[in-house]
């Protein structure tokens, strides 16, 4: 027992020695393990023992030479107690209960009938000839074990990034991601040279050129990409923009897309705007049936559907199918019903009241005519139309009081030299004499002194461009009355008409793009001031920062915060490089479009003079014959109002038919028995209260046959 003790004690010393210090350390060297092993002469080995410590803020390793004593305290008395005598407790009794006895259930026998069924025999499920029906399943052909090689392993060259790529990648990241157009087509305006990036340049370029509104730009461009390009993934990405973006092109680019469409398979079936531009270009080329294919996939709920009715109504008309014609115009009249104003609702209601006229409708032409909106410039000419509606459905009130609205000084700037014609007529079936001769007088007064005036500007400006300039006059300065000796009525008339409108308005669009080529370089001036403004404040911020570091360790926000003024200054610093260098990227290629817009302008000019020239001729003519038609005119007044006079000296009675047909709503249906305020929309519902006092019998004049 006191040996063991011992031996414990011992142990437990042994024990404390060795993790009493844990800062102690014994060194370790890999190169020698015999480098710090020292043997006394009682052959007990020794080993250095080493310390770290920190210093001024750095951790250094010295050598322990005196190694401090082990202090394990006194060693611990163990004594013997004296046992007392063990205390067991004392045994207990149990009581054990009677369990009471319970009895057996009582035996029950079965009895068991006999088993009498008889088991049929067993049926035969199969014969020995189905087996020979079974068919001989082929035995499959050998496997061959499959043939293993080692994978040759090829080093392929990579392809380090070269300036220009870089340049590129700045590029899509500031066209697609910053949205930043300006300093994207300046570097896209560099790469168009390299002819390793030309194609992706002239294509991205394109699209940028779309995101700052330069349309024709985008046209020019992306057309020069599917024309020059050999690589199919860029030619038909490039079909693709151009179908995607094809309100901004021209109908006739139809030409040149429709077959690089069929060429890449692409689906365009739900691209309504396209299929209304082919269907435009293949009806002014007479091709009905591809006309035809391009209306069938726009449906009812397209915003384009109104268009694709009134397209829709040509085509059957042109194949003479009247009917069919009218009815896409009724569609038409339905869908634009909550658009009133819109231009495409005022060409179908003319387009259809001019269909109904010649199926000699005339109740449903009037009311057709009437669909035209009064601030389209096609109102005018079919009130005129309106009222010979009435003049043939013999409702030669409604035709007189309309035209004598034409008349008043609230029109006083309009030209319808044949509206006097139209009130002249109605009041000769009314045999109102009188007034028929007034308004006859009325109109040689006023455009008697026109046509001498329209006959000299037409010898004196022998170049159709003159009309041009003299429209172009009188625009700047809408208050005058007269331009290049033409009335400014005239003048409203002739430039009012689409012919002239439609490609006046292809100028406007050029001339709005021109003022944005221009405000690119403007923009690029201000953004180079906006990022040095940005950098002076990028190296203020950067001061600041360095200014707060404190000690020799920074933390790890005072690092962070650095660095990013940093990366901030570094980015200002590579935009306003790119900005100032995009300037001068741009300048050739701004006076490369500026020449291209410029000459297109021309080509516009020369198309709209040639429109203005076209019309002129066609007003003149139009009033040469109005103005003819007054000698006889006046020879059927005078004549009718000889007979009249002699028919009412025998008694005859006048006519008292009534000719409601053409007879607007009441409450819309104003007479004329004053002059007096007239009320725009009221225009077109006017009557005059004059009454019909021609004969019972025949007519007057032979007109209400015509």
């Amino acid at each position: 027992m006191s040996k063991s003790l011992n031996i414990l004690v011992a142990l437990s010393f042994l024990g404390s020695s060795a993790f009493a210090e844990p800062a102690l350390k014994v060194k370790k060297s890999a190169r020698s393990a015999d480098a710090s092993l020292k043997v006394k002469s009682s052959l007990v080995p020794t080993f250095d023992v080493y310390q770290k410590r920190v210093v001024k803020g750095k951790t250094e390793v010295f050598k322990v030479k005196n190694i401090p004593l082990l202090n394990v305290g006194e060693e611990r008395e163990v004594e013997a107690a004296n046992l007392s005598p063990l205390r067991l407790p004392a045994s207990r009794e149990v009581a054990l209960k009677e369990t009471r006895r319970r009895e057996s259930p009582a035996v029950i026998n079965f009895v068991l009938k006999p088993y009498t069924d008889q088991v049929a025999p067993a049926k035969n499920l199969t014969n020995a000839d189905a087996f020979k029906q079974i068919p001989d399943v082929k035995v499959l052909n050998p496997v061959m074990d499959p043939v293993t090689q080692d994978p040759l392993v090829q080093l392929t060259k990579l392809e380090d990034l070269q300036p220009n790529d870089y340049k590129l990648l700045q590029a899509l990241i500031f066209l697609e991601i910053q949205k930043n157009y300006e300093l994207a087509m300046g570097l896209f305006s560099e790469l168009i040279e390299d002819p390793k990036h030309r194609i992706e340049a002239l294509y991205h370029y394109a699209m940028t050129a779309k995101g700052l509104g330069l349309n024709s730009e985008f046209r020019q461009y992306m057309i020069q990409v599917a024309q020059e390009t050999k690589a199919k993934e860029w030619q038909q990405k490039a079909t693709e923009a151009l179908v995607q973006h094809i309100n901004v092109l021209e109908t006739t680019d139809i030409a040149l897309i429709d077959p690089l469409v069929i060429k890449y398979e692409m689906d365009i079936t739900k691209n309504d705007d396209y299929q209304i531009a082919r269907a435009k270009y293949y009806s002014d080329k007479g091709q009905l049936g591809m006309m035809e294919d391009a209306l069938i996939f726009i449906g009812e709920k397209s915003p384009r559907y109104p268009e694709a009715l009134l397209l829709n109504a040509l085509f059957n008309y042109r194949q003479g199918k009247v009917e069919e014609a009218t009815i896409y115009l009724d569609k038409l009249m339905v869908a634009t019903e909550q658009d009133k104003t819109s231009q495409l609702r005022s060409v179908g209601a003319l387009t259809l009241a001019r269909m109904q006229f010649q199926k000699s409708q005339y109740k449903e032409a009037f009311q057709s005519y009437l669909k035209v909106d009064k601030s389209n410039p096609l109102w005018l000419q079919a009130m005129v139309e309106s009222a010979w509606t009435q003049i043939l459905g013999e409702d030669y009130e409604g035709a007189a009081g309309n035209m004598f609205s034409l008349h008043t000084d609230f029109f006083k700037n309009a030209f319808s030299p044949e509206s006097y014609v139209v009130r002249t007529v109605g009041y000769l079936n009314l045999c109102q004499y009188g007034d028929g001769v007034q308004v006859l007088n009325e109109m040689k007064k006023k455009y008697s002194p026109w046509k001498k005036k329209l006959e000299d500007y037409k010898v004196s400006h022998k170049d159709s461009s003159a009309y041009y300039e003299t429209v172009k006059s009188w625009i700047k300065n809408s208050d005058l009355k007269e331009v290049d000796g033409l009335p400014r009525s005239f003048i409203v008339e002739l430039a009012r008409h689409p012919a002239y409108m439609s490609v006046q308005k292809q100028i406007n669009a050029y001339e709005d793009e021109i003022v944005k080529f221009n405000r690119i370089a403007l923009t690029l001036v201000k953004k180079e001031r906006e990022l040095i403004a940005k950098q002076n404040e990028a190296n203020k911020e950067l001061a600041d920062a360095k200014k707060g570091l404190k000690g020799q360790s920074p933390s790890e926000s005072d690092v962070a915060r650095i660095q990013k003024a940093e990366q901030k200054l570094l980015s200002y610093r590579i935009q306003y490089h790119i900005a100032k260098k995009a300037r001068t990227s741009i300048k050739n290629l701004r006076a490369t479009g500026l020449a291209r817009i410029d000459k297109e302008k021309t080509v516009l000019r020369a198309q709209a003079s040639q429109a203005l020239h076209s019309r002129f001729g066609e007003m003149l003519a139009g009033l040469d014959k109005v103005l003819d038609q007054n000698d006889v005119l006046q020879y059927e007044l005078y004549s009718g109002a000889g007979e009249h006079i002699r028919y009412q000296m025998a008694g005859g009675e006048i006519n008292e038919k009534d000719r409601p047909e053409l007879k607007v709503q009441k409450e819309k249906s104003l007479n004329w028995k004053f002059k007096g305020e007239i009320w725009e929309d009221e225009v077109g519902h006017y009557r005059s209260s004059l009454k019909n006092v021609c004969a019972q019998d025949g007519n007057v004049a032979g007109l209400s046959e015509q």
